[in-house]
């Protein structure tokens, strides 16, 4: 076997097992969704750039700071009728992903977007050199920042399949692709933090977006995005859910198969910084209801040698404004044309401003799909969701890391027409939002993984700290772990209106966790939850200790060959340390306990 043989077979596998981990971890329009009662947009003057404008609420343009504050509940007149409790005051909004390189060319002086798959396939046999010195020729183009591949820097990539900056995207769906932000507040502090109660759902239409970046940025991970976005608004940071769909025909936000351009990185954070302005400056009174629907038929366990259970449900929350009737003075003609004495009694239908679907499927139906980037089925869910019930739609992975999709990117649609009819979910009745959060150092004992990743095959901040944990549901025999390295993850947990329990996992989780979120808070609680994974990080495979192999090849490479079987499942591998899932549920539990 030749030298360059040799590399090959010896690093081209373990960089796919490690680019995998994002298959484990792994014109703008700017849209304030909301529905009026003729169901019709209404036009506003507005600057913005590609604006679209529903209810009357102009949205901030992309990168201006919210000039809307949170509404105290005396200040937004409820409907006629309306009681003070179970009312929120929600927004939505979207804006569009779709690439804008003329926006971003004074602040990055010859931004580009490259459309020419060639030109942008720069990852081949001789492009080794750049990755191992001395092996293969040079290569003609340097990485982007956060990226040491041999990547064409104006090129934008999919995250999740091959090896390397080998897909590129070259077009995007008809449908596009999204920042999606719903927002919900009591409007008031009730736990006198100085905050307004609130909770910011945000989902991007992508392979994954990191908690803090090593190389990339420095103010571009959701860490110092929500720290501006919570300072502005006057909101805690423990408000936020930031969720990427894990599409993996969507952009590689983490670096492992080519970054997306540095222009590009700051239209993406403007937009979701701008989605969730946006859905604060639509709020209006709404009420919400929340529930599980059974849909088992649409995903499967990725194996039968996992210990985890399926997750075979799928949990909503909806914002709605319900039908009211109120009176029209001035309509209609009395006797000799006068205007009536009694004005006509006018019923405005109940409309819808938000639809949050929760469901665990790998969105991996798409493929490539010849270079157009595609949000795979949790777009076609929202595309439903929208037709069906109005307003806006967006969905949220669960426990996905053992569950994959079972009839093709079809299942989208199927899961928006399982959800009931408007009305018939289980009404919040009173108003009230809890947060908190929980920041950790979480212990990073998978040697190769953690090597490859400090080497900045994909770009997420490792720290050079110590850290040791001791976790799980038994004290008598906890799941032990230390390494000399570690990352900083957070968990949060929100309670809303005592009825509705979310909560955010940093990564993919498994059915076994989001299960157990789900069973303790219905049954020790009598609530719904939204057991929400891959939000606010995207840092691998999240089992738990129990669920994981017992060879010893666990967790240091075993599951980079074979197919992710030989040895052990790939997921072993590819998780960063054997407590991590551990970690995660019982802390998040004992956040919910905090908070119900």
């Amino acid at each position: 076997m030749n030298r360059r043989s040799l590399v090959r077979a010896v690093l081209v596998p373990a960089a796919i097992g490690l680019l995998s981990v994002s298959v484990a971890w792994a014109g703008a329009g700017l849209v304030p969704v909301g529905i009026d009662a003729d169901d019709a947009p209404v036009e506003v003057e507005d600057t913005s750039v590609g604006v679209e404008v529903v209810d009357g609420v102009a949205a901030p343009a992309l990168g201006a700071t919210a000039t809307a504050s949170f509404p105290a509940p005396g200040e937004v007149a409820l409907p006629t009728g309306a009681l003070d409790e179970g009312w929120y005051h929600v927004g939505a909004a979207k804006v569009d992903l779709y690439p804008r390189p003329d926006d971003y060319d004074d602040q990055f002086p010859g931004a580009r977007w490259e459309r020419d798959k060639a030109a942008c396939e720069t990852l081949d046999e001789d492009g080794l050199d750049h990755i191992v010195p001395g092996v293969g020729n040079e290569h003609d183009h340097e990485a982007v920042a956060g990226s040491p591949w041999p990547e064409n820097p104006d090129c934008l990539y999919m995250g999740g399949f091959g090896l390397g900056p080998v897909n590129p995207i070259v077009e995007f769906d008809a449908d596009g692709l999204w920042v999606r932000t719903v927002a919900i507040s009591s409007g008031r502090d009730d736990d006198g933090d100085g905050a307004t109660d609130t909770l910011m759902l945000t989902v991007i239409d992508a392979e994954g977006w990191l908690w803090d970046y090593a190389e990339k940025c420095d103010d571009c991970g959701w860490k110092q995005i929500q720290a501006r976005l919570a300072a502005e608004l006057g909101v805690s940071e423990s408000s936020f859910v930031s969720h990427a769909t894990h599409s993996h025909a969507a952009m590689d936000y983490l670096g492992g198969w080519g970054f997306v351009p540095d222009w590009y990185m700051q239209q993406s954070v403007d937009s979701i910084e701008a989605s969730v302005r946006s859905a604060i400056a639509a709020m209006q009174p709404a009420r919400l209801e929340v529930g599980e629907v059974l849909a088992r038929p649409y995903n499967r366990e990725r194996r039968d040698t996992y210990r985890a259970a399926e997750d075979p449900t799928i949990s909503y929350l909806r914002a709605f404004v319900p039908e009211t009737a109120t009176t029209e003075p001035g309509k209609g003609q009395g006797k000799g044309g006068a205007p009536n004495q009694q004005p006509p009694e006018v019923t405005i239908p109940a409309r819808t401003l938000a639809t949050i679907g929760v469901y665990a499927a790998h969105p991996t139906t798409m493929g490539t799909n010849g270079g157009t980037a595609h949000p795979d089925w949790p777009g076609l869910f929202a595309k439903q969701a929208e037709e069906r019930f109005g307003g806006m739609a967006m969905h949220m992975m669960s426990g996905l890391g053992n569950m994959s999709a079972s009839g093709g990117t079809a299942i989208g649609t199927h899961l928006a027409n399982t959800l009931p009819a408007l009305g018939a979910g289980r009404l919040v009745e009173a108003t009230s939002i809890a947060t908190t959060e929980r920041r950790w150092a979480q212990p990073a004992t998978n040697v190769p993984l953690s090597a490859l990743g400090v080497a900045g095959f994909f770009d997420r901040k490792f720290l050079s700290e110590p850290a040791t944990i001791a976790v799980g549901e038994s004290a008598n025999s906890p799941c032990v772990s230390a390494s000399p390295f570690s990352v900083e993850v957070v968990a949060r947990a929100a309670n809303i209106g005592g009825a509705l329990a979310v909560t955010s996992g940093p990564g993919e989780m498994f059915a076994n966790s989001t299960n157990t979120i789900e069973e303790q808070m219905s049954r020790l609680y009598g609530v719904f939850a939204l057991a929400v994974a891959q939000s606010n990080d995207s840092l691998g495979y999240l089992p738990e200790s129990f669920e994981q192999s017992t060879n010893p090849a666990a967790g240091q490479g075993g599951g980079f060959v074979g197919g992710g079987e030989l040895y052990i499942n790939y997921e072993d591998a590819y998780a960063i340390d054997r407590c991590f899932g551990d970690a995660n549920l019982e802390y998040t539990l004992e956040l919910l306990d905090q908070v119900f």
